[in-house]
């Protein structure tokens, strides 16, 4: 297993475009460890994030270089996307909602010891605004199995 961390900053949220997907391999799984959201903005405004599953999604574009929590851990098989020519599909109802005021709010989610929101075989996660288009700031953190 190794961790791996994605991060955002200062970004503009958005009820139809993901902020953030990501993509678990072929060949491996990923578990979703933890969250961080952050409200970038100056005046107080209502934010929430949702994290679901997700299909499709046409071109995918921008993506980040994922950090490793272990220098010597190997290159991570899983994919992510910033940006796509048409968005993902968002499946049934959110994993996650995430709550964030604009104006400096910070929300941080851990999975339990017993809660795994797990993606395999290219399975996909996407993170967009259920409420609100404030800028934000987003950590992810993965383990891949």
């Amino acid at each position: 297993m190794a961790k791996y961390t994605l991060s955002r900053s200062n970004v503009a949220l958005s009820t139809s475009d993901d902020t953030l997907t990501v993509i678990s391999a072929s060949n491996r799984r990923f578990r979703l460890v933890e969250v961080i959201v952050g409200g970038m903005g100056t005046a107080s405004a209502a934010n929430e994030l949702r994290v679901n599953r997700s299909t499709g999604g046409t071109t995918g574009g921008g993506a980040l270089t994922p950090v490793k929590e272990i220098a010597d851990a190997p290159t991570q098989a899983f994919t992510n996307f910033t940006t796509w020519s048409a968005q993902p599909s968002l499946s049934g109802d959110p994993l996650l909602r995430l709550p964030v005021n604009a104006n400096g709010g910070v929300f941080r989610w851990l999975a339990r010891a017993d809660q795994n929101f797990e993606c395999r075989n290219g399975e996909q996660l996407s993170f967009r605004s259920a409420v609100g288009t404030s800028n934000v700031s987003l950590t992810v953190v993965v383990d891949e199995l």
